[in-house]
Parts: C-alpha cells; sequence; structure tokens
C-alpha cells in the first residue's frame, strides 16, 4: 500500500492535463488508484490509509479535472472514513 501511495503522491505532480487525455488513458497514476481502490474493501488496509502522511494526497486528485481519477480518489476518501 506504502508504494502504491508514493507512486499516486509522485504522479500527482503532473496530474492529467485535459488537452492530453489521450495520453492519461492507461496512466500509472489510475493503474494504481484502482488498485487502492479495490484494497480499500479490507479494514486494515482502509486504517493504513487513514494513518498514511500521503493520504492528503488523494483530496487534491478528486479535483483533477479527470473523471476516472476523481471517481477513484472519491471512492478511496469515502472507503477509508469507514470503520
Amino acid at each position: 500500500m506504502q508504494a502504491f501511495l508514493k507512486l499516486v503522491e509522485d504522479c500527482s505532480v503532473v496530474i492529467p492535463n485535459p488537452s492530453r487525455k489521450d495520453a492519461i488513458s492507461e496512466s500509472p497514476l489510475k493503474i494504481a488508484l484502482f488498485a487502492l481502490y479495490k484494497l480499500c474493501t479490507h479494514a486494515p488496509c482502509r486504517q493504513f490509509l487513514r494513518a498514511s502522511d500521503r493520504c492528503p494526497v488523494l483530496g487534491k486528485l478528486f479535483e483533477s479535472g479527470d473523471d476516472t481519477i476523481s471517481e477513484y480518489a472519491s471512492v478511496i476518501l469515502k472507503k477509508t472514513a469507514q470503520p
């Protein structure tokens, strides 16, 4: 999980530019977010994300302008709020 969060953090510095949507259709950022999205079904993973100092980057991605990235970030944030 820590590696996925690091990848998300690293990739979020180059948040997709709306004019380059073709270049990000299968980006490492989307793949890492999808993996975190799936891992959030497990309580220990949600607890790890809540405790992580890298979790705030997900809030920034929620407003990325890319629908898929925003959706994954939103779901991850909602799931981490669950016990």
